[in-house]
């Protein structure tokens, strides 16, 4: 479950709490979850009811990633420490893939899930998204942006 297991929050101590922000991107040890401004409340909803949420995990030092979307209508986010998160039944898709979870995802009663639209098929493996971050990262580098 996500909201039994978040790390504290980073307003606490804004100096400290930055540095650890930036260090935990730095190690990818974060996942991003964007939200359309009128959506807020109903994340904050779905964390508390131990809801499945789709985040994405940045390169290391969140260099180089590029977020879709209006800037006015979805700024608002949150930071995710991966250690405070059981991921253990994780689902992951290639970066960039349009997984629409809201739409393909479905939780039965007994915690089972199935996907539906081709989106079984498309999945990788924790371990392969990461390695695509860093490479998308040293990518970037070598063109001349990101971190």
């Amino acid at each position: 479950t996500i909201a039994s297991k978040l790390a504290p929050p980073l307003v606490a101590m804004p100096e400290r709490s930055h540095r650890n922000a930036f260090g935990l991107l730095r190690s990818q040890d974060a996942l991003i979850k964007t939200v359309k401004n009128d959506d807020w409340l109903s994340l904050v909803f779905d964390l508390l009811s131990h809801s499945r949420s789709s985040c994405t995990l940045p390169p290391p030092g969140g260099g180089g990633m590029r977020l879709f979307g209006r800037v006015q209508e979805g700024c608002a986010g949150i930071l995710l420490a991966r250690g405070a998160l059981d991921e253990s039944a994780a689902l992951c898709w290639p970066s960039g893939y349009n997984a629409k979870t809201e739409h393909h995802l479905t939780i039965s009663r007994s915690g089972a899930v199935s996907l539906s639209g081709g989106r079984d098929a498309a999945r990788v493996s924790l371990a392969d998204l990461e390695a695509a971050a860093r490479e998308g990262l040293a990518a970037a580098r070598r063109r001349g942006r990101g971190g």
